[in-house]
This record gives structure tokens, C-alpha cells and sequence, in this order.
């Protein structure tokens, strides 16, 4: 009789285990919401070789750059990208470590004029007194989008002028700007002093 007793609690209690388990499964009492709509619908996998859509930025990153690509709607241009940069990294971006180096300049003092392989970039101040970081965000992004003659971004020259000053024929280096573990700062872009 006691065997009975205690095969009986056991099958009480694997039956009171499956249905607390069945309970869970069968749901968590979540209820069903409407669908909310958040920006565009997804367009589906890139086509291979279709031209990619975004705008290339530079940011200070502890022991040098760092390269940060945002989605656009369109081709962007060297003057459409330093606009961006000139707003900072957004609140995602600063999450993780990024910064900007540039003194706050209102857009409409700061003027972008592309010639084939070339960007000029006129500032209100002089560039000269820019640190390393900054002057390499200005050059690596003007570099990094639309430029005219579809020259590769190693390929193009950035000129800094300002106040009088300015610091012509700088290049983007793409292996002297990626951070590395134990690396030291990035170094300024190759420069030619203008005359």
C-alpha cells in the first residue's frame, strides 16, 4: 500500500510538472499588439555590384580614427559629407567611443569646391593650428565621398585654406588611420605647405 501512495504522488507530481510546463510554453502572457510602422520598409539583399548608398565619416577614436559609414539616399558628395562631420558623431556613435576634434563651426562659414581629384576646404580659421586628428577627419571624409573623376580616396588631394594660411596636397591613409591595439596616435596627413 505504501508503494501505491508513493507511485501515486509521483505521477501527481510529474503531472503537476507537465502542466506548469505546458503553461509556460503555451505562452507568457504577452498579448498581441498592431504592427507600429518605424521609417522604410527593407529593400531586400543589395544586388551585387549595385552602388552602395551610404555617406563615409571620421571620428577621433582613442589612438587615432575611425571610419564610420551612415546610410543615404543617394550619391554624397565631399561637400555633403563634411557638413555631416561638422555635426558630430550622433548618440549610437558616441556610445561607442567616438569623437570629433573640430571646434563647433556654423556650416554656412565652412565652403567644399571639388575639381577633378581634388577638394578644397575653406575654413574660418586657420588650419594650420588644427590638431592632427581634426585636420585628418576633414581630409579622410572629404577624400571618402564623391569626388569628382571617381579617383580612388588615396588618389585625391585636400587642400585646408584659411585666415590667410593653408596646408595644400594632404591624402588620406587609411592604414596610418585604423586603430590598433597598441598603436600610437594617428599621425598628421602629408602635407605641402601652401606658398
Amino acid at each position: 500500500m505504501r508503494r501505491r501512495r508513493t507511485d501515486k504522488r509521483r505521477v501527481a507530481a510529474a503531472a503537476a510538472l507537465c502542466g506548469a510546463l505546458a503553461g509556460v510554453l503555451a505562452g507568457c502572457g504577452v498579448e498581441p499588439t498592431d504592427v507600429i510602422e518605424v521609417g522604410q520598409p527593407a529593400q531586400g539583399a543589395k544586388q551585387p555590384g549595385a552602388p552602395v548608398r551610404e555617406v563615409r565619416l571620421y571620428f577621433g577614436f582613442p589612438g587615432g580614427l575611425e571610419p564610420r559609414s551612415r546610410p543615404a539616399a543617394g550619391e554624397v558628395g565631399a561637400e555633403e559629407a563634411v557638413a555631416l562631420l561638422l555635426q558630430g558623431p550622433n548618440e549610437a556613435e558616441r556610445m561607442q567611443g567616438l569623437f570629433t576634434d573640430l571646434p563647433k563651426l556654423p556650416q554656412s562659414s565652412v565652403v567644399v569646391a571639388t575639381v577633378p581629384g581634388t577638394v578644397t576646404i575653406r575654413l574660418p580659421l586657420d588650419p594650420t593650428r588644427l590638431s592632427a586628428i581634426a585636420r585628418n577627419q576633414l581630409v579622410c571624409t572629404a577624400s571618402h565621398n564623391g569626388v569628382p573623376d571617381d579617383r580612388r580616396p588615396e588618389d585625391v588631394k585636400v587642400d585646408l585654406m584659411g585666415n590667410g594660411k593653408g596646408l595644400k596636397n594632404l591624402v588620406c591613409d587609411n592604414e596610418l588611420l585604423t586603430p590598433r591595439v597598441g598603436s600610437s596616435p594617428a599621425p598628421a596627413p602629408s602635407t605641402t605647405p601652401a606658398p
